[in-house]
């Protein structure tokens, strides 16, 4: 039976995720000794250097992505397919920092416009500029669901924007959001974030009064959402409904249409702002995002990553002009009925400039359909490696995202026949085998994000090739 599944088939999914939980297959241990070695000796440079910046730095890394096993890496050079290390080694980059540079690492055009851009601007004024139109005008053009658009700083300051903005046009508090879903780390929203069952696992340092107001649901569980809703009724009503529309973690646990579809219903229903998190998705999925592909409008859509070609400021929030309509057009003195946004490096030349130089490029390129062509093929030959070496797997792909999952962790408290001591236990042996899979294929030449989701860019497709070689390297080391 091939390990290539559907990338929007949650059941079938999910039934492999099991095979995978109960039949796990690790790396032999004279390759882990080999990939142990890769480092110590490849890469003696990154270990050093991230140790000094410890006495500087908490742990010595700011971002999750460079949280590597067994250190993390230090990058000097980003080009095209490919990352350097300080060490002088070369990686085919499958990170592609979480997803935003789908055009390729320092993309020629657009480095060009944000060079201009800074020439003739500068890289911050304070002032209005066209710029900003031209990027919202390109959202609006490819998002129908948006007819008016706020820059931001991040997909984090998004997602609280939009909250507000829901409770303000709303009237009410209560929100919901799909478990395990994450949207940025507010004290809000820090609420059953990366994994299903954390609830305020991860909230250190933020009062429970600040999660008073959410719940979870499972995620395609269309009687919980029901029930949700139904509760919240009783105690004021629901301000909003907030999901990754491909479900979490760049789509490891993807949702149904059928369940988008009934969550669109409930929103109108019981007078809830449905919030789409695109911060993935948008113009990766396809440049309409998720809500093209369901066919279904949400009220507000929660944008970031690409949406600035990978350049810092990527941030936005756009959605029906009536709740968008109640934001603030810079400070307002006394009362106001206007909700508070801001940032002083919001909608900057570098970032909008950037932004909308990657949409043109996306459409000058035809990005999506090359990109989905060569994804569907490459996860497909991936597919065929695992079934050679007899690994359970979960390979599958939305679009250029792809999930070659050899262990299955996000899977395992979605079980409930597992108690929470068994989903700890499951989970910590899950991340074991996903950090030693990550250092074989980083020591092979591939970098990949956590171990499972993997992005290609426009670049990689001319090396695919060469990365399906790493893959059997690994893959033939499995025991």
């Amino acid at each position: 039976m091939t390990q290539y599944l559907d990338g929007y088939d949650y059941d079938a999914i999910h039934e492999r995720a099991r095979e995978v939980i109960a039949n796990p297959k690790r790396l032999k241990k004279s390759a882990v000794d080999k990939y142990m070695n890769y480092y110590e000796t490849k890469c003696s440079e990154s270990k050093r250097t991230i140790e000094a910046a410890k006495a500087y730095i908490p742990g010595g890394i700011q971002h999750n992505l460079a949280n590597n096993y067994p250190f993390a890496l230090n990058c000097v050079k980003a080009e095209g397919a490919y990352l350097y290390d300080v060490d002088g080694n070369k990686y085919i980059d499958f990170l592609n920092a979480g997803g935003p540079t789908i055009l390729g690492n320092n993309y020629p055009p657009v480095k060009e416009a944000v060079k201009k851009a800074i020439d003739e601007i500068g890289n911050l004024t304070g002032l209005y500029g066209e710029f900003e139109t031209d990027l919202a005008k390109k959202i609006m053009q490819y998002f129908p669901s948006v007819e008016r658009f706020r820059m931001l700083m991040t997909g984090t300051e998004a997602c609280m924007v939009a909250i507000r903005l829901a409770r303000a046009y709303t009237g009410k508090l209560n929100m919901i959001k799909v478990k395990g879903c994450y949207h940025g780390f507010t004290d809000q929203l820090i609420y059953e974030i990366r994994s299903i069952g954390t609830g305020s696992e991860a909230a250190v340092g933020v009062p429970d009064e600040c999660l008073k107001y959410i719940s979870g649901v499972m995620p395609n569980d269309i009687e919980d959402l029901e029930r949700q809703f139904e509760e919240n009724e009783k105690n004021g009503g629901t301000a909003l409904f907030i999901t990754e529309p491909i479900g979490q973690d760049s789509g490891a646990l993807p949702l149904t249409k059928k369940y988008q579809k009934r969550v669109r219903e409930l929103c109108d229903q019981y007078g809830a702002v449905l919030i789409y998190d695109e911060v993935v998705s948008a113009f990766r999925i396809g440049m309409g995002g998720a809500q093209e592909l369901w066919g279904i409008r949400p009220d507000l859509t929660v944008f970031g990553k690409v949406m600035a070609g990978g350049y810092p400021g990527a941030g936005g929030v756009g959605g029906k002009a009536e709740i968008m309509g109640q934001l603030t057009a810079g400070l307002t003195l006394g009362k106001s009925n206007k909700v508070m946004a801001g940032g002083t490096i919001t909608a900057n030349p570098i970032s909008c400039v950037a932004g909308y130089t990657a949409i043109c490029e996306l459409e000058k390129t035809d990005a999506h359909k090359k990109l989905a062509a060569a994804a569907d093929k490459f996860t497909r030959q991936v597919a065929d490696i695992a079934d050679k070496y007899k690994i359970p797997a979960m390979i599958f792909n939305q679009e250029s995202i792809l999930h070659i999952d050899l262990n299955a962790f996000q899977h395992v408290a979605s079980f409930p026949e597992f108690s929470r001591q068994e989903v700890e236990e499951r989970i910590a042996a899950c991340m074991h085998l996903m950090h030693e899979y990550a250092m074989a294929m980083c020591a092979e030449g591939i970098i990949v994000a956590g171990g499972n989701k993997t992005y290609i860019n426009l670049q990689t497709i001319d090396v695919l090739d060469d990365a399906l070689d790493a893959y059997e390297r690994v893959f033939s080391q499995y025991e």
